[in-house]
């Protein structure tokens, strides 16, 4: 996981090279679009429940007396934060490009982890405080269901851009030559394809917690 400038990007294991550097870069990419598939089939149950709990609203349990959308500030707030997250970060990742600049993401990417863990530490204070449980009727069971996940989905978002962040502070005090190619060890997955792997990820959350904000807050 460093750095796919030719001069100092390093192998991580010994033993016959099984994989080209392009091959190498390119296998993040494919396990993060099977990740992207996982995650949609895993949120799209939930917003299924939304509309048709919403249209059939049987005995009127969709919501019952006390149970509305929770305030529409703090959804604001979690949306912002998680989008101003995602912009951040990818903004710093043309610091990837260089060897010399990769130093640059780390505050950048640090910065955006805490901005998604604070947007999860709103959901739950906003989860905590809305005056009703999961079991207050359909509504409520899709709510907190929905923003639980999230929450977990976004804390991986997070903590996923961290590691980014501090590997990129590491490669840049700590070049790794790159294996020639005649030697038998395996050549590192490059920073930039994880990187690119990170910013398909975080689109496609970018995308869903809008969504989500918009579909139990609004409709």
């Amino acid at each position: 996981m460093i750095s796919d400038n030719p001069a100092t990007t390093g192998g991580l294991r010994r033993g016959g090279r099984a994989h080209s550097p392009e091959q190498v870069a390119r296998i993040p990419l494919v396990g993060t679009w099977l990740l992207i598939g996982a995650a949609f089939f895993f949120n799209l149950p939930l917003f299924f429940a939304f509309f048709l709990l919403q249209e059939t609203n049987n005995n009127g349990m969709w919501q019952p007396k006390g149970v509305h959308p929770p305030n529409q500030v703090l959804g604001v707030v979690i949306f912002g934060l998680v989008a101003i997250g995602i912009l951040l970060a990818q903004s710093g990742m043309k610091h990837f490009r260089s060897q010399s600049t990769l130093a640059s993401f780390t505050n950048l990417g640090r910065l955006a982890a805490v901005l998604m863990i604070a947007a999860v530490a709103v959901d739950i204070w906003q989860l905590s405080h809305v005056g009703y449980g999961i079991s207050s009727g359909a509504y409520a069971s899709v709510f907190f269901a929905t923003w639980i996940f999230l929450a977990v989905e976004i804390t991986a978002l997070g903590l996923w851009v961290l590691s980014l962040a501090n590997r990129a502070s590491y490669e840049s005090q700590h070049p790794i030559p790159m294996p020639g190619p005649d030697s038998a060890q395996e050549v590192a997955t490059p920073i930039s394809a994880l990187a690119h792997s990170y910013a398909m990820f975080a689109m496609f959350m970018g995308v869903l917690v809008l969504l989500a904000w918009v579909v139990t807050y609004f409709l």
